[in-house]
């Protein structure tokens, strides 16, 4: 497929969106103007992966993308949604775009700097991971490109909350999108 063909919605969170900024600051649109591709922002603060779910037709089938990025989970964990529940979800937003002709890429929640939670998203990972290459669909890890490897949680300079990335963290997290995610 060539890159002018190419047309993609990011499904997520706030941390999608771009918050605490505008999505012009976003992790998507820098990837977006870095790769020459076009990628709808279609991030949502506070979504969990049900949300995401239950928007998935408005919020993605709607502009009949080639791809769809689907990132979420760190509001699932403040939730206390159990890794069951988000892997649900995941599969089901993964089998709405298969049938509506989308190609899933799955992207990797980025770490938290609070232990308790990160230890459930650890969880959500590995389960999307697996899934993900189960299913030879392509992974977008923003887990490890901002993550500090001696705390477990974002890297310093990185964040604005222990949560939401900066300006660099944003910035970090665009360089994970590559273009063989949408060949």
């Amino acid at each position: 497929m060539s890159m002018e063909k190419i047309k993609v919605v990011a499904l997520g969170d706030s941390i999608t969106y771009g918050f605490p900024y505008d999505p012009r600051q976003s992790w998507v649109h820098i990837a977006g103007d870095l790769l020459q591709i076009y990628i709808i922002n279609e991030g949502s603060c506070g979504d969990t992966t049900s949300f995401m779910l239950y928007r998935f037709y408005e919020s993605v089938v709607h502009y009949n993308p080639t791809h769809v990025i689907i990132m979420g989970g760190v509001n699932d964990t403040f939730w206390k949604i159990s890794p069951s529940t988000v892997d649900e979800n995941i599969v089901k937003m993964c089998t709405r775009a298969e049938e509506s002709g989308i190609i899933p890429v799955i992207g990797l929640p980025t770490p938290v700097n609070e232990p308790l939670f990160e230890k459930t998203i650890i969880e959500y990972r590995d389960r999307m991971q697996r899934y993900a290459e189960g299913r030879n669909y392509k992974i977008i890890d923003f887990y490890r490109s901002i993550l500090d490897p001696e705390t477990g949680g974002i890297r310093q300079g990185y964040h604005v909350d222990g949560v939401h990335p900066s300006i660099d963290g944003y910035e970090a997290m665009s360089l994970a999108v590559k273009r063989y995610h949408f060949e």
